[in-house]
Parts: C-alpha cells; structure tokens; sequence
C-alpha cells in the first residue's frame, strides 16, 4: 500500500489553519504510487521540530512533491529536500509531502524511459492522488518533469507553481525534446551551469538557489591522510566497481565507503576498505575522517550535493570529468578531473592532490532566497537579490 499526504476534500487547507499536526492521507496503491513518510520521519517532526506556524496570518500552505524524502532519522534519501522544508516550517509555513516513491534506485525519469508502456498507468494513479492540490497556497515540485505538468493538468494556476531544477532531471530531458514542456512558471536551478539547459524562454529569469547542505555540518582545512572516501550509491553508473583496483595502484591507501547497492557485497571483501553503509548527513562526516574524496561516477551529474559537502569539509577531489562535475571543479580549483576508467590515472590523481590544503569554505544555504522565491512573487525576488547566488 502506497499513500499520498493530502487533506480530503473534508480537510481543505483553510479548514486546517490552526490545527497543528492534523494529518490526513489518500491511499494509492500500486509499486509505483505515492508513500506517506512514518510517523518518525521529517516530515511529521520537522527534523526536531513540530508542524506548526510561529505567525498564522504569514502562514502559506505548500504542498512539496519530490521523488525521495527520508522515511525517518537515519534515511539519507532526499535528505537537502527535507532541510528545505525544515526552512519553510522554520519562517511559519504549513509543508505537505507528496513522494513518488519507486522501489529499486531508478530515478522516475530513468524508470519511464526504460518502461515507457508505464507511463499511462504512473500518471493515471499519480493525477488521481493529486485530486486536491488546488487547494494549496503553493506546489513545490523539485523535479522539472512530470510534477509541474501534473499539477497544470490538474488545474493549478501556473502562478502556484515552484519548480526547483536539481539533480539529473535537466540532464535527462535536455536533448529530448521534452524540455519545451517545463511550463512558464517559477523556475530555480541549483548551480549556473544547469541554466543553458533550460528552455531559453526561463534562462534569463531563473535564480540560482543552491541545494542546502544539512545544519552543523563540520567545515574543516588542512592536509588529508592517504584514505579514498566515496559516498554514494554503489552501482556501476556511480563507479564504485572502481575502487579495488585503484588501491591496488595506491600501496598504503585505504578507502571508506558510505552508501548501499548491488556493488557493496564486493565491496565488504576487499580488507582495505571500510564500508559503513548508508548514512545521512551530516552523521557520515563523523566516520569518515579526512582523505581524498573521489566521484566517478560515469553518467553526468545535475549538481551533486555530496560535491558541495566535500568542499564544506575541506576536502580535495578526483572526480569524472563529466557536466555536472566539471564545472565547479574547474572553477573553484578543488581537485583533479579523470576522463578514462583506467584505475592508474585514478591513482595519479588522488596522489596529486593528497598533498593540498584547500581554504576553509563556508557553505551558504541561502535560506533567504529559497523561502522567498517559494511564498513571494518570483520576479520581485530576481530583481531584489541582483546576481545571482554563487554555487
């Protein structure tokens, strides 16, 4: 059973105000339908802080549609959307969650090019679980496809919408033709280099608003031991099949590894690496102590947070050169760019870089922006914050 967090039509958002942790859930059932988070989850609590408003009359009622969000504390799934959401909470608003949620590790995009036949039945039972998202005050949907095009579907103004361009979905649809559908709505983008990806009729007008790296997390400077770190999925498309063979090349070196997939059994029996599992942050900066940080991940990336969160942590970087990875690589000075598989150019440039002591960085959340560009108008928000934030 799968299940949306959206009032019935008995339970409208202006006959919510003032009830404080009121819940009510539509059932959807099918593998690919819509999940309600566990009563321990951030999406209840905050992250430690109940549903409430600090001020009724600035109180708007946003519905969050996103393809992962974490089930409970130790969930490291969608864990920026939930900080952003604690955000929102934070300056009084009332935040809904609307997750897709698939079983296995494809993206929604991925999973419909792949099974394309599905995508009828996806947005049939997807479409009938939005059935009350006019009521809400905004619709937050942190995929540029299929959420906005759902919600106009099912008559949302377009000036409700908030469309927050993150991760692999420009990527995916650039290129497809299906970019021309992301409507004339509010549009945000994580990093500038995403901007060129856009329809051109949104490049000029879209902020950038990063993706928020999680509260307290360390930020440190100085050298690095001869260790790998990796934090991601363990699959082939991230590159984690790699990392026998580089320390092979690496006498002395060893690699922590956070994160879960099919390649962690493999993993687990090399001696020199140390596999923590899968663990949000900021907790697996607690364990990992200070290497090199490697991304090899084969496919291109949106703007990946686990970059931002190395830089917070003073780390340098090997990393794929691949969009995505690139560019704030190339701009910021924080490491070495590989083009091949070959474990021996790895290992040169882990060993290039070990020696670096990179400035101590201070992430910006840009709370500010992301609240603002979410409850007020998204021009006046532009043309206030003049150039656009840094990445």
């Amino acid at each position: 059973m799968a299940w949306l967090r959206l009032p019935d039509p008995s339970c409208s958002p202006s006959r919510l105000r003032g009830r404080k942790n009121h819940t009510c859930s539509c059932p959807l059932s099918s593998a690919a339908g819509w999940r309600q988070p566990s009563r321990s989850s951030p999406t209840v609590n905050g992250w430690g802080r109940p549903l409430g408003f600090r001020s009724i009359q600035a109180s708007v009622n946003i519905l969050t549609l996103t393809s992962s969000y974490p089930s409970g504390s130790g969930d490291p799934r969608g864990a920026f959307v939930a900080t952003s959401v604690a955000q929102l909470r934070e300056a009084g608003h009332r935040v809904e969650i609307g997750q897709l949620h698939f079983t296995g590790e494809e993206s929604i995009l991925e999973r419909l090019r792949r099974r394309p036949w599905q995508a009828p039945e996806f947005a049939i039972r997807t479409l009938k679980a939005l059935r009350n998202i006019r009521d809400y005050d905004r619709v937050v949907c942190h995929w540029a496809w299929p959420f906005p095009q759902l919600a106009l579907l099912r008559g949302v103004p377009k000036e409700k919408i908030r469309i927050w361009c993150h991760g692999s979905g420009l990527r995916l649809l650039h290129g497809s033709g299906l970019e021309t559908l992301i409507p004339q709505a509010s549009t945000a983008i994580v990093a500038e280099h995403q901007r060129r990806l856009l329809p051109s009729r949104l490049q000029k007008s879209a902020p950038v608003i990063p993706a928020p790296i999680a509260p307290k997390f360390p930020r440190h400077s100085g050298p690095v031991d001869k260790k790998i770190i990796f934090v991601g999925r363990l699959t082939w498309n991230k590159g984690a099949d790699l990392l026998s063979g580089i320390l092979d090349l690496l006498p002395g070196w060893q690699a922590v590894v956070v994160g879960w997939g099919a390649l962690a059994p493999k993993l687990q029996a090399d001696p020199r690496i140390q596999w923590l599992g899968a663990l949000p942050s900021p907790e697996w900066t607690e364990h990992v102590g200070r290497g090199v940080a490697m991304i090899p991940s084969r496919v291109p990336e949106g703007a990946p947070l686990v970059l931002r969160e190395f830089r917070s942590l003073g780390l340098p970087v090997v990393a794929r050169d691949l969009r995505g990875l690139r560019e704030p690589i190339q701009s910021n000075g924080l490491g070495a760019l590989v083009r091949s598989d070959r474990p021996r150019e790895w290992a040169k440039a882990c060993e290039h870089v070990q020696t670096w002591k990179l400035p101590e960085w201070q992430a910006t959340c840009h709370a500010s922006a992301w609240r603002q560009f979410i409850v007020n108008d998204h021009d006046a928000i532009h043309h206030k914050n003049g150039a656009h934030p840094g990445s």
